[in-house]
Parts: structure tokens; C-alpha cells; sequence
């Protein structure tokens, strides 16, 4: 990111080598210096820092990186090398890169909640407790691993208190369409997860994710019923004849849309990283729903 915005180059040099050597009870591989507990993230906490300037507060919800708010962090090892030679800004960096962070969604103007609408057998108008999609297991990253997605009692956070909660229950869109505009999928936020829509089958009774492919085009959307535009039709898929997402006993299961679960979106906020962006770009990305 340095060479982005400071200038610079990459130099190939083939003739090179990198030799590993293992660390074992032999006097000549035993390290000569120590390691704290912790300065592996105070290290990477001083970076993001030097670097991403504002959009530090965002590292900091993080739970690797909480016990560094309130506290001061010297990045002056790292800021003083490039002081001196006229970089651009981290908000350049996303701008540049925009068709990652805006067109894919990857930096979202909204997160929420996606709450199944279910009613009791004997009374339509009474609600059961709220339930939402979540990630089965908590992973910040989980590239290459398949997670599955179920039905988990809805959270009365909101905003700030979100993140204050290590649960994968939020949202938003991702992933560019076709035409190179968001958004064709669903991202579980502050993960690289996205909902599976790349072969959905029939009355299959399970639902899963993978890692984002941001340019998967349509694959998870949640589309406006025609009774009530608060209202959604969760859809899955890559053609235009759509199989839904449907509550059934309290998991999930993929059935014909007109036989589907209706959906809405719950406790919606727009996250600091979006909040971070100056007004000007905030205009700009406006185009991203």
C-alpha cells in the first residue's frame, strides 16, 4: 500500500533465494532475540496506524485490537521514512481501488440484520421470538473453509454496540453484477463470507457460505416483495428462475420462491468505516445499494 500512494517500484531480482531455516534445540538455531507477548499486534497495530491514519478507530473494534484504545502507540520508526515524500492519503488508497471497495462492496454504507418473518400456527398476527441468519462458527477470516449459515436468535444491538458484539450476525451487500455494479451477493461483516448461491438445489435443508468471489455477480439477493416493499424474498442463484431461502422448523431450507419465508432487514446502521469517508466521496458512493 506504501508504493501505492508514496511511489515506488517493485524489483524482480530472479537469481535470489529465501532459505528457512527450523528452530530446534541446536545452539546454532536458537534465536538470539525475544519476542513480548503481544508485540506481534503492537506491531501491526503501529502499521495500520502510520498508515491508514483515521481508519485506525476501525482496527480498533477488532477484538485482537482492543486493548489498544485510550492508548498511545509511537509510529514515528514508520512515519518518519516517508514523511518527506508527498503520499496520498488512505481515502486515495479506496478511491484508486474503488471498484473493490465501492463496486463490490467491500466497504458497505449499511449493515443490518436478516430477520426471518414467522408467525404461529394458530395466529398469524403473533410474532415468534425474532430470528436471524448467522455464521455458525465466529471467524474474522476463514478463507477456503465453508461455514454454514443458520437461524440464531436476533441481537438488540445497534451502531457502535455492534461491534462490541463477536457475533457474525450482520450483513450487507457485496460482490459486483455482471455489468461491473453492486451488488449480487451478501457478506457477513467484518468476514470475507459470503452466502453461497453458485448451485443452490431444490429442498436442500442447509445453508452455506464460502469465501467471497467479488466479481460472482448474482448470488444472494434479497428482493423486494411485491405485498410489501419492507418485506424480501431471500434469493439464490445465478439465473434469472430464482429458488428462495425458507424457514422450515426453525432451520433452513431452499424451496420455490413463491413458497418461501418472507425476510426483513433488522437494526440497520451505517459502520465507521463508512462514516470515516469524507463527504465528497461519501457523494461519489452513493451509487452502491
Amino acid at each position: 500500500m506504501r508504493i501505492w500512494t508514496c511511489g515506488g517500484e517493485i524489483v524482480s531480482a530472479p537469481e535470489s533465494y529465501v532459505a528457512h531455516m527450523w528452530r530446534s534445540s541446536d545452539p546454532k538455531t536458537k534465536a538470539k532475540y525475544k519476542v513480548g507477548a503481544g508485540d506481534a499486534i503492537k506491531n501491526r497495530a503501529r502499521a495500520v496506524k502510520a498508515h491508514l491514519g483515521k481508519w485506525y478507530d476501525k482496527t480498533l473494534t477488532f477484538p485482537s485490537f482492543k486493548e489498544w484504545r485510550g492508548k498511545e502507540l509511537d509510529t514515528s520508526s514508520i512515519t518518519d521514512g516517508f514523511k518527506d515524500l508527498d503520499c496520498e492519503d488512505f481515502e486515495w488508497y479506496l478511491n484508486r481501488f474503488k471498484h473493490i471497495y465501492k463496486d463490490a462492496g467491500v466497504l458497505p454504507e449499511e449493515v443490518f440484520q436478516i430477520e426471518a418473518i414467522i408467525t404461529s400456527d394458530d395466529n398469524d398476527e403473533e410474532e415468534k421470538s425474532p430470528l436471524c441468519l448467522e455464521l455458525s462458527k465466529m471467524h474474522w477470516t476463514n478463507f477456503g473453509v465453508a461455514d454454514e449459515i443458520k437461524l440464531k436468535k436476533c441481537s438488540t444491538s445497534s451502531g457502535s454496540s455492534a461491534n462490541e458484539e463477536a457475533r457474525s450476525i450482520w450483513w450487507h451487500k457485496s460482490s459486483r453484477l455482471k455489468d461491473g455494479s453492486c451488488c449480487g451477493s451478501l457478506r457477513a461483516w467484518n468476514t470475507d463470507q459470503c452466502i453461497d448461491g453458485r448451485n443452490p438445489k431444490k429442498e436442500v435443508k442447509k445453508l452455506e457460505s464460502y469465501t467471497c468471489n467479488l466479481d460472482a455477480g448474482q448470488e444472494a439477493i434479497l428482493r423486494p416483495s411485491e405485498e410489501d416493499e419492507d418485506e424480501y424474498l431471500l434469493t439464490i442463484g445465478r439465473t434469472d428462475s430464482h429458488l428462495c431461502i425458507s424457514v422450515d422448523q426453525d432451520s433452513l431450507k431452499v424451496v420455490e420462491c413463491q413458497e418461501a419465508t418472507k425476510w426483513r432487514k433488522r437494526n440497520g446502521f451505517t459502520p465507521i468505516e463508512y462514516e470515516l469517508l469524507s463527504d465528497k466521496t461519501k457523494s461519489d458512493w452513493k451509487t452502491i445499494r
